[in-house]
């Protein structure tokens, strides 16, 4: 690409992913491939501290992006609320935005340059749902969640599917967002689970916060009542790993939504090769689907060139006037959520 008629502008795609230890160590694994298709990789550049810092970093960095017209593509943010936060300005700038990881049903509605690669809230939600009532067959069902984009969204999308059935939520209780396995005598995240538990005992209790906050919320259930099964929202990557100090949890009632397992296939093959040795480990879901969105990116400027608008509507057309594209994670198309994709695995018990 060149700007004007001066020196040749590097084309390139913006990661919207701030990096450090192991996702920077992903990153530089998969560097060398974008850039056989003549494209490098633009990296986070905006400092923040703090939470206010950081929500707005998240729209610096975006129009950092947009405005560059070297940045053809941008893959991220993480979460459903920094992608919503940037996707306006995404689409205001005309610039392709693929999504890998978030959730929220409403980037379905931010406009025609976001492309997301995850089932929504509703989809997430009525799978859980269906899960819990034709699997476990359970009657009193209660949800945990946090109080954003993420957590709003999946309470919803589960407690829409249990309609549907003609069923409700018994609970649905809001949980603090901040670390609850830190040793602070002042946390409310213990008394807020366990008067939730006592109000309204669950069969089944599905949890959707992040990481930590999950397996606290588990353990405290499991402490009350070891036969309620717990259900994690994709945020937990399956649960597959259980951390030490959730001391309660029986893993025989756990099962965690992910996007993505490992499959006897070349494309994931290819994946696992270049991955797995610098991770020293198998990847989780959600580095699968940020691959899929380098090397879908990769695939669109081979095929049409390096230009927003052709890479736009290259994305569009798959599904409709080309086949889907084949990733490691399955076909892609944006004509329908990839419902597919989801999955209910068991914690790895050699874990804790």
């Amino acid at each position: 690409m060149f700007v004007g008629c001066q020196s040749p502008e590097p084309v390139r795609i913006g990661d919207a992913y701030p990096r450090e230890g192991e996702p920077a160590v992903f990153l530089a694994t998969i560097e060398p491939v974008v850039e056989t298709a003549g494209v490098q990789i633009a990296r986070w550049t905006v400092q923040a501290t703090g939470f206010p810092g950081w929500i707005r970093s998240i729209t610096e960095q975006a129009e950092v992006f947009a405005s560059d017209p070297g940045i053809i593509a941008v893959v991220g943010h993480p979460g459903s609320r920094d992608a919503l936060l940037a996707a306006s300005i995404y689409n205001a700038r005309g610039i392709p935005n693929l999504v890998p990881n978030a959730t929220s049903a409403r980037l379905g509605k931010a406009g025609p340059w976001i492309f997301t690669l995850v089932p929504n809230d509703s989809v997430q939600g009525e799978f859980l749902a269906n899960y819990a009532v034709d699997s476990l067959h359970a009657s009193r069902i209660s949800v945990l969640y946090i109080g954003d984009e993420y957590g709003i969204g999946l309470r919803d999308g589960v407690r829409a599917a249990l309609r549907r059935q003609r069923q409700d939520l018994v609970d649905a209780t809001l949980v603090p967002g901040g670390d609850c396995a830190s040793q602070n005598p002042g946390s409310v995240f213990g008394p807020i689970v366990r008067a939730a538990l006592r109000r309204s005992p669950p069969d089944v209790l599905i949890i959707a916060t992040g990481s930590v906050n999950g397996w606290c919320a588990a353990n405290l259930a499991h402490e009350a009542n070891p036969t309620t099964w717990i259900l994690f929202s994709d945020g937990m990557d399956g649960a597959k790993h259980v951390p030490s100090y959730a001391v309660h949890v029986n893993s025989e009632r756990v099962r965690g939504v992910t996007f993505w397992e490992p499959r006897a296939d070349s494309v994931n093959a290819v994946f696992l090769d270049r991955v797995k040795p610098a991770l020293g480990r198998v990847p989780d879901a959600s580095l699968a689907l940020q691959y899929d969105a380098y090397m879908l990116l990769a695939a669109a400027v081979r095929d049409v060139g390096p230009d927003r608008i052709a890479i736009r509507n290259w994305l569009e057309s798959l599904g409709r006037t080309r086949q889907p594209w084949m990733g490691v994670t399955g076909p892609i198309a944006f004509t329908r959520p990839r419902s597919e994709i989801l999955r209910m695995t068991a914690p790895d018990e050699g874990e804790r």
